[in-house]
């Protein structure tokens, strides 16, 4: 259940990303209520979904908290034996970049007031510097790596991306009326 969250997650995340956050947020996180297409909301209360149905906002807290969460490294370790030294160096690599990408949530929050149309161009840039720092981040992990280890963590990246480019596209056709 918690790596099905954790995928989730990112794939929501690659979405965001992508698209600019506010068919996500039209549509609701994983967790963060909203509901979205027919949906009933997330644990967090929130929205009826469905077409016309009441639209959950995400607080700036939320969009915090979703940006922070795509540190996670733990998708990315899938499959890898660690040390206790190499979990407690990548944890530190994790907690480092976690309020970096917040503030990139909190950043976006504050373009995609209700009512006003975000500027292509700072949401272009904003989701630029999430993925220059989220590439960073692998990059810092998988540098402390062996070499062993580092193969398999570029199979889970390569995964994880795969995942990401389809859940964008699932997301694109709902958004454009074409999927399911």
């Amino acid at each position: 259940m918690r790596r099905m969250t954790l995928l989730t997650l990112a794939g929501t995340a690659a979405a965001v990303l992508a698209l600019g956050p506010a068919p996500a947020i039209a549509q609701g996180f994983p967790g963060g209520g909203g509901g979205g297409m027919g949906g009933m909301g997330g644990r967090r209360g929130g929205g009826m979904g469905g077409r016309g149905g009441m639209r959950h906002q995400a607080s700036e807290d939320e969009m915090r908290s979703r940006y922070a969460d795509m540190a996670s490294l733990k998708p990315l370790l899938k499959n890898i034996s660690l040390t206790d030294t190499e979990k407690d160096t990548l944890n530190k690599i994790e907690r480092a970049y976690r309020p970096q990408l917040g503030d990139y949530g909190v950043a976006m929050y504050n373009l995609m007031q209700p009512g006003e149309t975000p500027d292509r161009d700072s949401v272009a840039s904003l989701r630029a510097g999430v993925h220059k720092l989220r590439d960073q981040e692998f990059a810092d992990a998988r540098a402390m790596l062996t070499s062993d280890q580092q193969k398999q963590f570029d199979d889970n990246v390569t995964k994880l991306q795969a995942d990401e480019a389809k859940h964008e596209d699932e997301m694109r056709a709902r958004m454009s009326g074409t999927g399911p």
